[in-house]
């Protein structure tokens, strides 16, 4: 039991750590509002990330009826260091992060499935209250 309560603790702690750190970016902006797709790429025509444009093109009322918001980090830039640091992701390849609403993060992924995510989020106690208004 003491175990179990442990584990808890750590995973409220550093859950904590991550809003914490969001609040001081402009992930700020997105808390509570929107879940947060997060893109780490190498080069802007590193297939995965093709593969989830295409993807979003394709899906667009399922992304927004899902609060869905895409920040496209490229390697080299800024944003990329700063974020990749924040969130301890490789700088090589490709990489994805979903932020849950709550800023935690929900998905670590170095493929791009939509539809994965998709069902990730709807198994979501927030989502399941949001799906009597979907639009699609």
């Amino acid at each position: 039991m003491s175990h179990r309560l442990a584990i808890a603790l750590l995973l409220t702690l550093t859950n904590l750590v991550i809003t914490m750190s969001l609040q001081a970016t402009p992930l700020k902006d997105h808390l509570w509002k929107n879940r947060v797709i997060i893109t780490f790429s190498a080069s802007v025509k590193e297939p995965e990330r093709l593969a989830l444009q295409k993807q979003m093109e394709e899906k667009a009322c399922a992304f927004i009826d899902r609060n869905l918001v895409h920040i496209d980090l490229l390697q080299g830039s800024e944003d990329f260091d700063e974020m990749s640091q924040q969130f301890a992701v490789s700088s090589s390849g490709f990489q994805l992060l979903l932020l849950g609403k709550d800023g935690g993060v929900k998905l670590r992924s170095s493929t791009a499935s939509l539809e994965d995510i998709f069902s990730l989020i709807d198994t979501m106690p927030m989502r399941r209250s949001e799906m009597r208004d979907d639009q699609c």
